[in-house]
């Protein structure tokens, strides 16, 4: 429901600045068909001096494959290709230049909605959440060594005071982490913040199940 509205938002603004540049607005979310089939949706359809464009909408920064989305809808409609977006990172504007998709920046006053700002701050907090709480999944799973680790990560002010809890250098401790990462019983995340979060989280129930 509320990414829903979100999209709407977004289109809503989108189509707004397409008539202000001259579109006409056709339709929203029309369906890319090939043979009957439904098999990806333009999110808006419009036209300008007589020719159509397949319009991608995007809340945020337009990238790779948001300029890959567009050129594909609209050579499959037989359209243009147009993104709408806050912006374009570097990668995809070359892309766009070199497949011929036109894309229009939107403007400053206009880059938050409410209902944007809200979801970006849910997803936000969905996703520090669900990274500390997938910790939980290695509780009494880790060997010895691992434990000690994350108990240091745990207690720990900093990355060096962990590594000092634990009698080894950065570089050592940074090896081992990176294991931990990879394996998932950590996050995936530069900040010691949300490290030492998730390892305090793991830590817990570590000692819970011990003294259990």
């Amino acid at each position: 429901m509320a990414g829903g509205r979100a999209r709407k938002s977004s289109e809503s603004i989108a189509a707004t600045i397409l008539e202000e540049s001259g579109f006409r607005v056709i339709a929203f979310n029309k369906p890319v068909k090939i043979s009957g089939v439904d098999v990806s949706e333009i999110d808006i359809v419009a036209e300008k001096d007589g020719k159509l464009y397949a319009v991608e909408v995007k809340a945020g920064m337009a990238d790779v494959n948001a300029v890959r989305q567009a050129y594909v809808n609209a050579l499959i409609a037989g359209m243009k290709p147009l993104i709408v977006a806050r912006g374009i990172d570097e990668k995809a504007r070359a892309l766009a230049s070199r497949l011929g998709v036109e894309y229009i920046i939107l403007p400053d006053e206009l880059l938050v909605t409410t209902d944007d700002l809200r979801l970006t701050v849910e997803d936000a907090v969905y996703s520090a959440l669900l990274n500390i709480v997938s910790t939980l999944y290695w509780c009494g799973k880790l060997s010895k060594d691992e434990t000690k680790i994350v108990e240091a990560i745990a207690e720990g002010r900093d990355l060096l005071e962990a590594s000092e809890r634990l009698g080894v250098d950065l570089k050592e401790l940074s090896k081992a982490l990176a294991e931990l990462r990879r394996k998932g019983v950590l996050p995936k995340t530069h900040g010691y913040k949300a490290l030492k979060a998730a390892a305090m989280v793991l830590n817990a129930c570590i000692k819970g199940s011990v003294e259990s």
